[in-house]
């Protein structure tokens, strides 16, 4: 025996799923199938090395990991919950606000949003200069800035004949450091030998503060302009705007690029649309992605299983050959959601097609309760579980008699006085 491996089961018992803990009736059940199996099952002896023992454990270990997994697949409302999808999410795209079952909407939910305009932030253009000229004289020079409710004070001091283009600069460098939420640019025409300096908001929206103004407040006296009059750093070329938009024909308005719809949505808008943009709800793509990966892989941890176990026991080959036959035969609507296999019988997921058949429902279809894929792995990982010692060599003794009453030709433990008993903690 294993002597570590209920010292082990200790620490596993407590994070057992919840769908290997069976109810009473359950654990009747599975005594019953027990019963069954045994009555056809001949009488062996095996030599129980250390080696066969974990094989045998891994085998059964790796079908509760799949068994559950596919309990969680029927189960699980990830399948059922719901996500939007748009049909040009590089114009508008949408997100819940919250965790919704896609039974909360209407057959053939859609909602139809066009995007008149986005919601923009003012932009102030400044004056072109002679790039090289000195439009300053030194000295120090005040200016506010006002951004909404907000007022800045600044301090900029002029050099000696500094040009046009290095104070632009400089100030640019100095407004952008300074993070209240305006940023600055200069552009330079070397043709013409001109510069300018512009300023925008980075806030969008009307609200007021995402507008901003500027004023000097003070200046050499030898000075006739300051900074923000020389520079023509208050003279607004375009003002914030809000975003307009429709949905299903009902006019709205959001001084912001995303908006909250009916309590359900969050809309985000990235373009004009030329004609209204489609959004339904659909299986969230995300989820099933998820419980599909958790599928395969636990799918493939059982494959992993057989394939280790089969380097010394050739019994093992049936266990890899009966799962390679159950994936060929529902090979096909495997395929429907992205799943395929590999010459070593590996199971391998598609991620866009499983995005695909979240939108189209094949997820759900495959997967759901009285599926035919599941109820068919279910019954082959019932028998694993139940006789993992199926899968490993051993001597064959003698065969039951048929004649004999169910009763008294097998004992219930026939099958699991090995491997079954070594589970003492849980089934």
């Amino acid at each position: 025996m294993l002597n570590v491996y209920n010292y082990y089961m200790q620490d596993y018992v407590s994070r057992t799923p919840h769908y290997s803990a069976h109810k009473r009736r359950e654990l009747r059940d599975i005594y019953k199938n027990i019963v069954k199996l045994s009555a056809s099952e001949p009488l062996y002896k095996i030599e129980l090395s250390e080696s066969k023992q974990a094989s045998a454990l891994s085998i059964k270990e790796s079908a509760l990991l799949l068994k559950d997994t596919a309990h969680k697949l029927q189960d699980t409302p990830l399948l059922h919950t719901a996500g939007l999808v748009s049909e040009h999410p590089e114009a508008v795209s949408a997100s819940l606000l919250r965790r919704m079952d896609l039974s909360e909407f209407e057959a053939d939910t859609s909602f139809e949003v066009e995007v008149s305009s986005l919601a923009t932030g003012q932009t102030n253009i400044g004056l072109c200069l002679p790039s090289d000229e000195a439009p300053l004289p030194e000295g120090s020079y005040s200016f506010t800035v006002s951004l909404g409710y907000d007022n800045y004070s600044f301090r900029f001091n002029v050099a000696p004949d500094s040009s046009a283009f290095d104070l632009q600069t400089k100030l640019a460098s100095f407004i952008n450091q300074t993070g209240i939420g305006i940023e600055a640019q200069v552009s330079f025409h070397r043709e013409l030998g001109i510069s300018r300096m512009d300023l925008s908001a980075k806030r969008v929206g009307t609200f007021g503060k995402s507008s901003f103004s500027l004023e000097d407040t003070q200046m050499p006296d030898i000075a006739e302009k300051g900074l923000v009059e020389a520079f023509g750093l208050n003279q607004i070329a375009s003002p914030a705007g809000n975003a307009h938009y429709t949905v299903n024909g009902v006019s709205y308005e959001s001084p912001e690029n995303t908006a909250v719809f009916s309590n359900i949505m969050r809309l985000s808008f990235h373009s004009v649309t030329k004609e209204p943009v489609t959004i339904r709800p659909v299986a969230d793509q995300s989820a099933v992605y998820e419980v599909l990966e958790e599928f395969t892989n636990s799918y493939n941890h059982l494959v992993e299983a057989g394939q280790k176990a089969v380097q010394e026991n050739k019994s093992s080959a049936l266990l890899l050959r009966s799962l390679s036959h159950l994936i060929g035969t529902n090979y096909s609507a495997l395929t429907s959601v992205g799943i395929t296999s590999d010459e070593e019988g590996y199971l391998l997921l598609d991620s866009e097609k499983a995005a695909q058949a979240a939108r189209s429902g094949d997820a759900e279809l495959v997967f759901r309760q009285d599926a035919s894929f599941l109820k068919a792995l279910n019954s082959r990982l019932g028998t694993i579980i139940l006789n993992p010692m199926k899968y490993v060599d051993k001597k064959l003794v003698v065969y039951p008699d048929p004649t004999a009453p169910i009763m008294q030709k097998t004992s219930p433990y026939t099958t699991s006085i090995y491997s079954g008993m070594l589970f003492n903690n849980y089934c």
